[in-house]
């Protein structure tokens, strides 16, 4: 264990210009049930790394095209699918939430393609590089805390952090939660007791949770536009998506 401490040392020596960041991550670590030394073997991992800027910078999206290509028959034919697949699940979530089974189908078709599209990049080395090279300090501490919340998460559900892959903004699992989100909305859909956004009935019962936590039941549009992060063509899509499942 010394000489973790030791390594650990001389790695903030060589980067000074970072030390304060990973210093508070693993301050922050120890304050949520982690010992120092397993806080400090995630910035010693051999796995971590930074990603270049260009890789995970925001993508523009062509919302017009993009609608146009999700309410193709087969894009639909998928859904309905899709909602016969899930048809358990997605009514006990419509039932607790009161948000339709359509709706929840719409916003994973448009998130990961009902899961065939989660990431591959690194969530924790996402967060990590959003540390590093964000200039202001708001922005660092949101990336802080995502690492926080997903070296939890990963210890709740026994996963190794550098094997959960997610979107290049850091967001995981077929809803895809950003850690932090996920830590304050997530919701278990299988009874468990546990929330895990690569199965099913949490990645379901999560996204509901959300858009009820954030004024589904008062102005869907706002809701929508909270989860993505933007009101700039994402509740259309759904909605749109949604309106061609419900007329199948």
């Amino acid at each position: 264990m010394e000489m973790m401490h030791a390594t650990f040392a001389f790695f903030l020596m060589l980067n000074p210009s970072v030390s304060e960041r990973v210093t508070y991550v693993v301050d922050q670590l120890t304050q949520t049930g982690f010992s120092r030394r397993e806080a400090e073997a995630f910035f010693q991992n051999r796995r971590l790394k930074t990603y270049p800027e260009r890789e995970v910078a925001p993508r523009k999206i062509d919302w017009d095209s993009f609608i146009a290509n999700l309410v193709s028959r087969e894009s639909v034919q998928r859904g309905t699918t899709f909602l016969s697949r899930n048809h358990a699940v997605l009514s006990a979530a419509e039932e607790r939430f009161g948000v339709p089974k359509e709706v929840l189908s719409g916003l994973v078709r448009v998130e990961t393609n009902f899961g065939q599209n989660t990431g591959n990049y690194v969530t924790f080395n996402v967060f990590y590089t959003q540390l590093i090279r964000s200039e202001a300090e708001a922005r660092w501490k949101r990336a802080a805390d995502n690492l926080v919340s997903l070296a939890t998460y990963c210890k709740r559900l026994r996963k190794n952090c550098f094997r959960i892959k997610g979107s290049y903004g850091g967001a995981i699992g077929f809803s895809q939660f950003l850690p932090h989100t996920l830590e304050t909305y997530g919701a278990d859909g299988n009874g468990d007791g546990k929330v895990d956004v690569f199965q099913w009935p949490d990645a379901i019962f999560s996204a509901a949770n959300f858009l009820v936590e954030h004024g589904w039941h008062t102005d869907k549009l706002v809701a929508l536009g909270k989860y993505y992060g933007s009101p700039e063509g994402y509740p259309r899509a759904v909605l749109a998506y949604t309106e061609a499942l419900q007329k199948e």
